[in-house]
């Protein structure tokens, strides 16, 4: 299959369109059609390597950086330049999503912040996990968030409805941390469909599978 990079892959994503988002370690965002296997446009800009790469819409990608900052590419656009530039991390941006109900955009940060950008408002709303944050997953409500740190755990909390005068969230809830270790290297979790259970991987080699739905703090259940 071609892809133009001669460069290490290290993010992908997708989207509905069949298009691939390719990351390489020279800091660029090769856009190919799955189907066709041509590349279709590729972006360039960032000061380090991108961590993580996602569709905002159909022809929107967002990119987070090792730069520490987010930036959002227009394939649809004749201009190379990102179409926005998000620069209030303080340190390595490790992943970006979309909100599925609402125009927004979440962030987490090696900072210890997950952040959500509102696109229509421009206000961004900081969520302070303490230690360094290497991914994070919602539920399908988006109502929940659960967010893998460089401790050993996961930090689960519920986002309300309505911010507060000061602009966060609420404190963290649940603490998982039983059954896999993450001190050393990025670790992924995600919450599963039925927003029963999350599942990280392990530094160990384990996947672990926490309960969500049995309210203990720190086991969650193997």
């Amino acid at each position: 299959n071609r892809n133009d990079s001669v460069h290490p892959v290290h993010a992908v994503g997708t989207n509905p369109s069949s298009t691939v988002l390719l990351s390489a370690t020279d800091k660029t965002l090769l856009a190919t059609d799955m189907v066709t296997a041509q590349n279709k446009s590729k972006f360039w800009g960032h000061a380090a390597r991108i961590e993580y790469v996602c569709s905002v819409g159909e022809e929107i990608y967002a990119t987070a950086s090792y730069d520490s900052t987010v930036r959002l590419w227009d394939a649809r656009s004749r201009s190379r330049e990102p179409l926005a530039t998000f620069e209030e991390a303080k340190d390595a941006v490790t992943c970006v999503k979309p909100t599925r109900h609402t125009p927004q955009l979440v962030t987490s940060s090696v900072d210890g912040k997950v952040r959500t950008y509102d696109m229509r408002t421009a206000q961004v709303i900081a969520e302070d996990a303490v230690k360094p944050v290497t991914s994070f997953s919602m539920t399908t409500d988006e109502l929940t968030i659960a967010a893998s740190c460089l401790d050993d755990v996961i930090r689960v909390w519920e986002c309300p409805d309505a911010y507060n005068v000061t602009g966060a969230r609420k404190k963290v809830q649940r603490k998982l941390h039983s059954h896999h270790r993450s001190e050393k290297f990025r670790v992924e979790c995600d919450i599963t469909s039925d927003d029963a259970h999350c599942v990280a991987g392990s530094e160990c080699g384990n996947v672990a599978v926490y309960d969500l739905g049995d309210g203990r703090d720190g086991d969650g259940g193997p």
